[in-house]
């Protein structure tokens, strides 16, 4: 049998990823498409207005994406729906952030293309509320533990827009992890999922529920999604999996991949729930002989960075093959 636990490190600089392109293949071979998804919202006035930021994975092999190059904009690909019944949903543009042949990943960001590009789409709100936006499709690709397997996907937030006269301002908590994290098969796997928020509320983690990830319209089950066997989610955020060979309850093979979907929370001082926001992911399994490489410099702590200045700095890595690593970002 062999089983997972890779140790994998990862470096978040705000959600613009890099790295990411494509294979062409026959129209038959590319039927499911969705890898990732991420949003959050932040107020950008006293009146109710909202700006929603979006952020979500594609392989890049489908047809959806596969003539599309990094800078390149997907006009009105999907529609938001924004819980206040106000009108049927709003159709909004993608842009291409980043791709990659070898991994056979896409990245796109929401936004406004109408002048050049802008990141985001706002939405003003007649009333202070909690409302739940969201946009839904079809098409996952295939996993091991994803119940729906190749079906139906769902990404939403709630938002609680702000106006001055009758409730406090809040941004939602904001994340981002790569489309698919890497892990060493028959290892100890550990993975930090990093997340910050504007306001500096406290924040939680959380498995997703299956009505909130695999359900277009949100109905049905309100239980926790089929997380991988003997994969743990704590409230800080820290993913533990506990599949060595010895372990019976689960097997793997290379190149497997497995779903992971958690609601980021901010929270009161009372603890009740602000807001939440999706992290949609994928582990894919990789071979228990090739070990993870490691980084040998990088800075830590907060990074300060002025406004109209360049702020840089060095990161190298290095691996046990000897062969230099390739170092990316997201």
């Amino acid at each position: 049998m062999n089983s997972v636990k890779g140790k994998i490190s990862k470096i978040i600089l705000g959600l613009t990823s890099a790295g990411i392109i494509l294979l062409m293949f026959p129209a038959n071979l590319y039927a499911n498409h969705f890898r990732y998804g991420t949003m959050s919202w932040e107020p950008v006035d006293d009146d109710g207005t909202i700006r929603l930021k979006m952020q979500n994975g594609w392989t890049t092999n489908h047809g959806d994406f596969s003539a599309f190059n990094v800078g390149d904009f997907k006009n009105n690909y999907v529609t938001i729906y924004w819980g206040d019944g106000s009108d049927s949903g709003q159709t909004i543009d993608f842009k291409v952030l980043s791709r990659d042949n070898t991994t056979n990943d896409t990245i796109t960001e929401m936004g406004d293309s109408s002048s050049g590009w802008t990141a985001g789409v706002t939405h003003k709100y007649a009333s202070a509320g909690t409302y739940v936006v969201y946009w839904s499709s079809s098409q996952r690709e295939s996993v091991s533990n994803d119940p729906t397997n190749g079906l139906n996907w769902r990404n939403q937030t709630t938002v609680t827009p702000y106006f001055s006269a009758s409730n406090t301002s809040n941004s939602s908590p904001v994340s981002a992890v790569p489309s698919r994290v890497q892990v060493q098969d028959n290892t100890t796997f550990n993975y930090q999922v990093g997340a910050t928020d504007a306001d500096n509320d406290s924040l939680n983690f959380r498995w997703g529920k299956l009505n909130e990830f695999f359900v277009q319209n949100g109905s049905g089950s309100s239980a926790d999604f089929n997380e991988p066997t003997g994969m743990t989610l704590s409230s800080t955020g820290l993913i533990e999996w506990n599949v060595l060979d010895n372990n019976s309850a689960i097997s793997t093979v290379e190149d497997d991949l497995w779903v992971s979907v958690i609601m980021v929370e901010d929270r009161h001082d009372n603890g009740s729930v602000k807001s939440y926001v999706p992290v949609d992911f994928f582990f894919k399994t990789r071979e228990a002989s090739n070990a993870p490489a490691d980084f040998t410099q990088i800075p830590s702590g907060i990074q300060t960075v002025s406004v109209g200045s360049t702020k840089t700095f060095t990161i190298k890595s290095t691996d046990d093959s000897g062969v230099a690593p390739t170092i990316t970002i997201l």
